[in-house]
């Protein structure tokens, strides 16, 4: 048996995390003490790496639960379906790294590239995203997202652009300041409030989304444009205004 503290070590959350996880019946301790200790046995520890694996893939936390507590739920189908879903990613990434190492060599004088090879792993990534939201979330909540968004017209979604531009500069100023502080949450408010255009996350969901955001390399660039530090400083404040962590 493990202790709270124990397992947080070894997987790398916290105890508040552990704590929440139980509070929402996602993962029950194997056994709580007469003291009110909480202790996990072998099978809340393959549990918790089933979670921690969806986690990984940017699954909200209500997701998983209604995955993990279907009927017909295999451990050993979750798990092909992880692998799988890292396989991808990883052909996808390489595929990007020789796309890099191409562009560097054609601009030192090396191998010239065709115009299609520039784009070799970009060209598709719109339609990856669509297919990786359906897996990550309700597919009708994915689908009414797309909805909502098609029936702008080309005015409103450059506004939306811009708006959203104009919040990253802003939070981007606010780097290296207290992510608790009121400027901050003012922040999250209203990046939350540009979220709930598509979609109306509770305080996991929106931490979900923040730390994808921040790990997911495709999206963090996104962020970074108005500073480098940007992506891993939203996952704060949100944090903070959640008082949850993402992990």
């Amino acid at each position: 048996m493990h202790t709270v503290k124990q397992v947080s070590d070894l997987a790398g959350v916290t105890p508040r995390t552990l704590h929440h996880y139980d509070s929402i019946g996602l993962l029950k301790p194997s056994l709580v003490g007469a003291n009110g200790y909480r202790y996990y046995g072998e099978e809340a520890l393959l549990r918790l790496q089933q979670i921690l694996f969806y986690r990984e893939l940017g699954l909200d936390l209500d997701r998983i639960r209604r995955l993990m507590g279907k009927k017909d739920f295999s451990v050993v189908k979750a798990l092909e379906s992880h692998r799988k879903a890292l396989v991808k990613r990883i052909e996808r990434l390489q595929q990007l790294v020789e796309t890099v190492d191409k562009t560097m060599a054609h601009h030192q004088g090396g191998t010239k590239m065709s115009t299609e090879a520039l784009f070799e792993g970009l060209t598709a990534q719109e339609k990856e995203y669509a297919e990786e939201a359906l897996d990550r979330w309700d597919p009708e909540v994915v689908k009414e997202s797309h909805r909502r968004y098609a029936r702008l017209s080309a005015q409103e979604k450059q506004a939306m652009k811009d708006a959203g531009e104009a919040l990253h500069r802003e939070w981007a100023a606010l780097i290296g300041t207290d992510p608790g502080s009121a400027a901050a949450r003012t922040m999250v408010e209203r990046w939350r409030k540009g979220v709930e255009f598509f979609w109306t996350p509770d305080a996991e969901g929106l931490v979900g989304l923040a730390r994808m955001y921040n790990d997911d390399p495709r999206f963090k660039s996104h962020y970074d444009k108005a500073d480098p530090r940007l992506a891993a400083f939203v996952l704060e404040c949100v944090e903070a205004y959640t008082g949850l962590s993402s992990r």
